[in-house]
């Protein structure tokens, strides 16, 4: 037998799938969008036997969505992961699989097409064997969850019920019921152009940005500090872009800066960005008509129920492969999130991989968690719907 024919079945695939480009169009020239995974998928779940659905998103850009259907759509577990991934970088030879020192290297070898392998592989197992299963499968292997989200907001149109959900994203094989979320925000502030020369005669918008960069520092990260939530932490704020001005000799007209803020669970975007507008817009006084904040982007922090099934079978099936299984919480956002906050479904996060990892010049997932994943999804495709 040759080393090729002993590797897992999800290694496999993951192989496939890292040779395939798929990065989002977001990041710009040469970025070929998902639709190489997509055709793979589509060719491979159908020839499992499964029913495969091609779910329009954007130009070109297609969820794909598998079914397998014993009659218990009441009970149905979902597998959901995206097929994008960040841009190449300047990473070596990223679109080529290269096993060294126990890892497989690529790009999305991390980030996230180890779990989409696990997942494909658990779907294609439980095809063969689904007089065994006691809940309906499916998996949808979104678009651009690198991006906007919009692969996963397009799903929730699915008019179908979901019991519970498990979503792809390296989390070192640890079960993860709660993220944070975020509030993005472009706050402008508006001056009035002026020769340099004369510079009475303008009214400078960096200067004025500098007060609400004061209020940033001096009022909004203190009262963070004691925002926090047992399994995320903290809720953060940070300015991460700043332009203002046009030319060295006119007085600005204009300054904008970029906020994150990273919500926690029990937090919404819309209200976390209402009070940081009020608040500012109070710090600020006479000034604040020279202000606007408006939004960039809203995602929902994740905070699913101990008690749910999801949680406990996917404990079950972690203590089969002899895994720990404490639950967790991390720092970024999924996919996960909208499923739980926009379509009430219990959902879970779990894959191979480290976060640390994803996105990295060198992107790599370790062998034995591809391998300890798939099992997991597929003991945990095999336990739901069962009472005991």
């Amino acid at each position: 037998m040759s080393n090729e024919d002993a590797r897992h079945p999800a290694l496999q695939i993951l192989e496939d799938l890292i040779r395939i480009q798929s990065v989002n169009p977001h990041f710009g020239e040469g970025a070929q969008g998902e639709e190489g995974v997509a055709v793979y998928l589509e060719q491979r779940l159908k020839k499992a036997g499964l029913s495969v659905t091609r779910q329009p998103v954007l130009a070109g850009r297609d969820n794909i969505i598998a079914e397998l259907r014993i009659g218990k759509p009441e009970l149905t577990l979902l597998f959901e992961a995206h097929m994008d991934t960040v841009s190449l970088g300047s990473m070596e030879d990223p679109l080529n699989p290269i096993y060294r020192d126990g890892r497989l290297y690529g790009r999305g070898a991390c980030d996230t097409k180890s779990s989409l392998a696990g997942m494909v592989y658990a779907m294609e197992y439980w095809s063969g064997n689904r007089e065994q299963l006691q809940a309906d499968l499916v998996l949808c292997a979104a678009v651009d969850e690198e991006a906007n989200y919009r692969g996963v907001l397009k799903f929730l149109e699915w008019q179908a019920p979901i019991a519970g959900a498990v979503v792809g994203e390296p989390t070192e094989l640890s079960i993860v019921t709660a993220t944070k979320g975020c509030s993005r925000m472009a706050v402008w502030t508006k001056g009035k152009a002026a020769h340099s020369a004369v510079p009475e005669e303008g009214d400078n918008a960096i200067y004025t940005m500098m007060d609400v960069l004061r209020f940033i520092r001096e009022e909004a990260e203190p009262q963070l500090e004691r925002i926090s939530h047992p399994k995320c932490g903290q809720a953060t704020v940070v300015v991460g872009t700043i332009n203002g001005g046009t030319q060295i000799n006119i007085v600005p007209e204009s300054c904008v800066i970029q906020v994150d803020r990273r919500i926690i669970p029990g937090e919404t975007p819309d209200g976390v960005r209402e009070k940081f507008t009020t608040n500012l817009l109070e710090y600020l006084g006479d000034k604040a008509e020279k202000v606007e904040v408006s939004e960039l982007l809203s995602d929902w922090a994740l905070n699913t129920s101990e008690q749910s099934s999801i949680v406990w079978k996917a404990q079950e099936a972690m203590r089969s492969i002899g895994l720990d299984d404490e639950t967790i919480g991390v720092p970024y956002g999924t996919d996960a999130s909208k499923l739980q906050q926009l379509a009430g479904v219990p959902t879970i996060v779990f894959g191979p991989g480290s976060i640390r990892q994803a996105h990295a010049k060198e992107e790599w997932v370790s062998v034995e968690q591809v391998e300890l994943a798939a099992q997991f999804y597929k003991s945990l495709a095999g336990r739901f719907g069962h009472l005991q």
